[in-house]
C-alpha cells in the first residue's frame, strides 16, 4: 500500500483541483498543508511536459500528486504515472467495463496490462530495481469517478470491479446529468450522492467527492467521505483577492 493509500484508510484527506500551469502553486498547496492535488488534464491547461513539473513540485512541497487524465485512455493513463505521480483519476466511469479498462490501463501484470517503459521518472529514469519498480506501481491510487445517472444506475458492478482505490463523486456533471446543471444542492442531486455512498460504504469502498462550499466539505467529512478535493486552486487565489480587498479597500 502507498503512503498515500494508507493516509486516505487512516482518516479523511483534504486537497484541491489544479487548473494552473505555474508548479509554484502546487508546491505553496503543500507547504499550506493541503494532503493532495488533483492535476487536472480534464479540465486544465496541464501539458505532459508542465505535468512532470508539477509533480516535482508536489514532492518538494509534500503533496501527494493525483492526475486527473481525460477519460478512460490507456496511454494518457500510462503517461501520467509514468510521470512519478502518486495516482490518477478517471473520469466518467459509467460501467464495469469502463472501470476494468482504467484498472487494466493503470496496473502492471498481474493485476493489469500498463504498457512498460521503466526508463521513465517514476522509476528513476531506469535506475530504480526493476522488481521494486514493478511492484510499487501497482500501490498508486486509482481514483473512479462517477458523474451521471447511466454510472449511478451500473454502481453494483462497477463496485464489484477490483483494483481501484476510491470512488469519487463529481456533484457538478452528476446535476447536468439529472438536468439541474450547477445545482449540486438540488434534492434530486444529494439523493443521488447519497445513494452512491451508501453502496460504496457497504462494499467497504473508500469515498471521494468534489466540493467547493467549506460546509460542504465539513459534511462530506461527517459522511464518511476520506478524500475531499475542495475547490480549485485558482479559484481559492482569485476569492482571497477579494477578500482581501474587500479588507482593505472596504
Amino acid at each position: 500500500m502507498s503512503d498515500f493509500n494508507s493516509k486516505l484508510n487512516n482518516g479523511p484527506c483534504l486537497g484541491l483541483f489544479s487548473k494552473t500551469t505555474d508548479s509554484a502553486f502546487v508546491e505553496a498547496a503543500g507547504l499550506g498543508g493541503m494532503d493532495f492535488i488533483i492535476l487536472d488534464q480534464e479540465h486544465g491547461p496541464c501539458g505532459l511536459e508542465t505535468l512532470h513539473h508539477h509533480v516535482r513540485a508536489a514532492r518538494l512541497g509534500r503533496i501527494a500528486s493525483i492526475v486527473r487524465v481525460r477519460g478512460v485512455d490507456s496511454h494518457a493513463i500510462g503517461s501520467a504515472l509514468d510521470s512519478g505521480a502518486d495516482g490518477v483519476q478517471v473520469p466518467n466511469i459509467n460501467t464495469a467495463e469502463q472501470a476494468r479498462e482504467a484498472v487494466a490501463a493503470a496496473r502492471f501484470h498481474p493485476m493489469g496490462q500498463r504498457g512498460v517503459c521503466r526508463f521513465v521518472r517514476a522509476a528513476n529514469y531506469g535506475t530504480m530495481e526493476k522488481d521494486r519498480y514493478f511492484s510499487d506501481s501497482n500501490t498508486q491510487t486509482l481514483v473512479l469517478q462517477v458523474e451521471g445517472t447511466e454510472g449511478v444506475r451500473n454502481m453494483d458492478a462497477i463496485l464489484d470491479v477490483g483494483g481501484f482505490d476510491v470512488l469519487f463523486v463529481g456533484p457538478y456533471d452528476l446535476s447536468q446529468s439529472v438536468g439541474l446543471p450547477g445545482q449540486v444542492d438540488a434534492p434530486e442531486v444529494l439523493a443521488l450522492i447519497e445513494e452512491i455512498a451508501a453502496k460504496a460504504s457497504a462494499k467497504g469502498v473508500l469515498l471521494g467527492a468534489f466540493s467547493d462550499q467549506v460546509s460542504r466539505s465539513k459534511d462530506l467529512m461527517a459522511a464518511g467521505f476520506n478524500y475531499i478535493a475542495h475547490s480549485v486552486d485558482v479559484n481559492v487565489f482569485a476569492e482571497a483577492c477579494q477578500r482581501m480587498k474587500g479588507d482593505i479597500c472596504g
